[in-house]
């Protein structure tokens, strides 16, 4: 708990530097600059992570075809799970065993790609706390950003400006994943990753109405560097990853 309270304490303290140092510039407006602010050195931090992710990413499309090989030596399927039960059990052990030796022998780490997502999940409660209590920053009570007046309370009692901010959030998620899924052709192929490319936005659209509207500028915020970082980082590394492809 002490952990957790020098987090929410020390990320209050942060917003309050950004808000000080922007409020001679954007007045009223400070409370929300402090918090996009915020997003970009949070993101500007875990950018080496990021580099590593899409790294990651590179290396388990070039490593694809002997994915599918494995896959195709050990094949399993719902027939054998019911008549063979053991044998299927066996088939799967060999295949995943085969499967992440073959990502040790290349150095890739399927989990690189949710260490970002999970470094920023603190961050995003620790700010959810900061602006859900007055007793942090009383301030913030206060606090707009041009079309919305308060960043303490919830789009349904703020008005048009939130819910301009929720659905810009569901379009910035749908956005950057399908981005994602693009430079990854093997991901984009699986029914369930095209399921989620719908549904999470939609859910995020409908949890967004009980969040802070400081909140929803930080996630927008995110999203919008997300888009970024992955044009800037997916362009430099899909030519390696088709060449690689073209050779093979």
């Amino acid at each position: 708990m002490t952990i957790w309270n020098s987090l929410v304490e020390g990320l209050g303290s942060i917003l309050t530097f950004f808000h000080d140092v922007t409020e001679p510039f954007t007045g009223a407006n400070a409370w929300g600059w402090g918090i996009v602010l915020l997003t970009v050195a949070v993101r500007v931090v875990l950018l080496p992570l990021a580099v590593k992710q899409t790294n990651s990413m590179r290396a388990m499309q070039q490593l694809q075809p002997e994915i599918k090989k494995l896959q195709t030596k050990y094949k399993t399927d719902r027939q054998m799970m019911k008549t063979n039960p053991e044998k299927y059990r066996e088939r799967r052990q060999k295949q995943q065993e085969a499967t992440m030796a073959l990502y040790k022998e290349h150095g890739v780490n399927p989990a690189a790609g949710c260490l970002p997502l999970l470094l920023q999940m603190p961050i995003f409660f620790a700010l959810f706390r900061v602006l859900v209590n007055p007793e942090y920053i009383p301030e913030l009570s206060q606090g707009a950003f041009y079309i919305v007046r308060d960043l303490t309370s919830v789009p349904t009692t703020v008005g048009l400006g939130a819910y301009v901010l929720v659905l810009a959030m569901g379009a910035t998620t749908f956005v950057s994943q399908r981005q994602m899924m693009a430079s990854n052709p093997s991901a984009a192929a699986q029914p369930q990753q095209k399921v989620l490319l719908y549904v999470m936005p939609l859910m995020l659209v409908v949890f967004g109405f009980n969040m802070p509207v400081g909140v929803l500028l930080y996630w927008v915020t995110t999203n919008l560097w997300t888009l970024g970082q992955q044009y800037v980082m997916f362009r430099n590394i899909q030519p390696a990853a088709g060449a690689k492809t073209a050779q093979a």
